[in-house]
This record gives C-alpha cells, structure tokens and sequence, in this order.
C-alpha cells in the first residue's frame, strides 16, 4: 500500500509540474506575441497601441528588458516622460551594461526639470556609447550637455554607471527571462549598432517564420536607415505577401518607394494605406509630396491640407510648418 500510495503522489506531482510547465510556457508564448505586435505598432509610429502591449508584456514577466526599453521609447514619443523614465530606469537595472536608455533617459529628465540627473544620464551615455552608428546620436548627447552648461566626459573620465537598489536587481534575476529568439536577437544587434549581423538575424527570424510582420518591418526599417532602399522596397513587398492587410507594411512600402523616387508607386501604397487607417495624418504628408512630384497640384493641396487639420501632436509641428509652406507654393500662380 504505501508503496501504491508513493506511486500515486509521484504521479499527482508530476502532473501538476506539467500544468505549471504548459502554464508557464503559454504565458512565455503570449508575451512573445504581445511584443511583436508592439514593435509593429511602434514601427507605424501608434505610440498608445505600442505602449499598451508592451505594458502587459511587463506584467506578464518583469524581467523581459527589451519590453521595458520600448514601452520607455513609446512613452516618451506621448510626451508621458515620468512613465519613460520609470521604464527607462528599470531597463538599465535588467541591463546593466547597455547603453541603449541613457539617451532617452537624460532627455526625459531634462524635460521635467531635473538639470542634475539629466547631465548625469547624459554623461554617461556619451562615456560608454562605442557603436560607430550611434556617432549622431553621442554628438547630440555632447550638444544637449553643452546647453545645460555640463562637458561632456572623454573616455577615460568615463562616469561610473548610478547604482540601482539591490533589492530590484535581485528581484529581476530572479524572474525567467523570456527565451531568446532570432528576432529579439537582431533588436538588441540593432540597438548596439551591429547593423549587418542585425540584418543576418532578422533574416533568419523571417526565415523561421514568414508571417512573422514585425521581423521583416524591423528589417525593412533598418535597411532604409542604411540607404539600401530598394532591398527595403522588396522586404516590405514581401511582408505584404504574407499579410496582405498589414497597414504599417503599406506605409512604409510607400515611405520607401517616395525616398526611392518611384511617386506613383508610393501615391498607390499611400492611398491603400489611407483607406486602412483614414484618421492617420502622416499619410497625408507623404502622399502630398508625391503627388506633389507628380505635377498633381490639385490632388497634392488635397493632401496637405488634410494632413494640417488632421495633425495636432505637438512634436509635428515642424512637419505642420512644411506642409503650410507647400500650400502656399501650390497656391501661386
């Protein structure tokens, strides 16, 4: 009897690791899905959409620190500078090393009035920032210290990094990290600046899983960045194979297409994309422009003129300033 009895326990137990296990790992699974499809949303520029996923993402499993890093990037794109640096902070806490949240952190500080802790950020990005592609963006930490009447360290005076809470630290190690994969493999490539060996891992992410949209928009962005647009024009094509009614493939399907001056292509992929998300301004601005190329005056004001009284954010305003100035050519005789 008791050794029928031990067998039952150990059958009993066994099962109710792997309920546990399937939990888990289902849990695991839709967090993956939740990030990719806040990365997507985060491509086509819906910071809310964007941050709420990457919002459950982090409830879901604390310690998945990429989720952090772009739930800090949507929320300082809204303006919500308090919660980016919450997300920004927690991020540095999960990676230590990375350089990646200092920039946006000493932005965000800076925009709330804390001069000191956005110098400190600030600084320390620009100490322990080596990518050769982020070159821009440590020269626009060095200008930013400068307004703020701070110099910027040189390599050797490289600050410590700030210390985060032990309590914190030993709390996200102690959560399961989220299991690696191609895709957040080539995210974090791309964000130290590896820009081919983030092109190879993308590749092999889309390899793995056509259908996988946020792979091939991420690859497709980073080709744009490198100025290898028509390879980028046949990424976002293909994406649209796979998923036909995918608005942030089509918008920068036609993105690409207008930098590639290919307009009535890109007019074409503007106006598909438009009859998919009508209340989205930045279409407008670029379907104005290649129209506008096209010599198609009347349709181009069409354009710009909703683009103007569709765009409120206040961060455009410069782009709003752009497509008054075209109105005013197109209107002259």
């Amino acid at each position: 009897m008791a050794a029928v009895k031990s067998l039952r326990q150990v059958l009993v137990l066994t099962g109710v690791v792997a309920a546990l296990a399937s939990t888990v790992g289902g849990h695991a699974r839709a967090a993956d899905t939740a990030y990719d499809e806040g990365q997507a949303l985060l491509g086509a520029k819906k910071f809310r959409e964007a941050a709420d996923k990457f919002e459950a993402v982090v409830a879901a499993n604390p310690g998945f620190a990429q989720a952090w890093y772009s739930l800090a990037v949507a929320r300082r794109h809204m303006n919500e500078c308090t919660g980016a640096i919450a997300a920004y902070r927690r991020y540095s806490t999960l990676e230590p090393d990375k350089s990646e949240p200092y920039f946006g952190l000493g932005l965000c500080l800076r925009e709330t009035g804390d001069k000191p802790g956005a110098i400190e950020a600030l600084k320390h990005y620009v100490a322990i920032e080596k990518a050769p592609a982020s070159k821009v963006w440590v020269e626009k930490a060095r200008q930013i210290l400068t307004e703020l009447g701070a110099a910027a360290p040189t390599a050797a005076a490289a600050a410590p990094a700030p210390a985060e809470p032990k309590p914190a630290a030993v709390a996200a190690k102690a959560t399961p990290a989220a299991p690696a994969n191609p895709f957040a493999e080539a995210q974090a490539l791309r964000d130290r600046g590896h820009v081919d060996e983030a092109i190879a891992k993308y590749q092999q992410a889309v390899s793995a899983d056509p259908k996988h949209l946020p792979a091939r928009m991420a690859l497709g962005e980073l080709l744009l960045k490198v100025h290898r647009d028509d390879e980028a024009i046949e990424v976002f094509r293909a994406a649209l194979d796979k998923n036909p009614s995918a608005p942030a493939a089509l918008y920068e399907l036609a993105f690409a297409l207008r930098v590639r001056d290919r307009p009535a292509e890109a007019v074409d992929a503007y106006q598909r994309y438009i009859k998919l998300r009508p209340a989205d301004a930045d279409a407008y601005y670029g379907l104005g422009r290649a129209l506008q190329h096209l010599g198609r005056k009347a349709d181009a004001r069409k354009a710009y003129q909703t683009y103007v009284s569709l765009e409120k954010r206040p961060g455009e305003r410069r782009w709003v300033e752009s497509a008054q100035a075209q109105l005013k050519t197109l209107a002259a005789p």
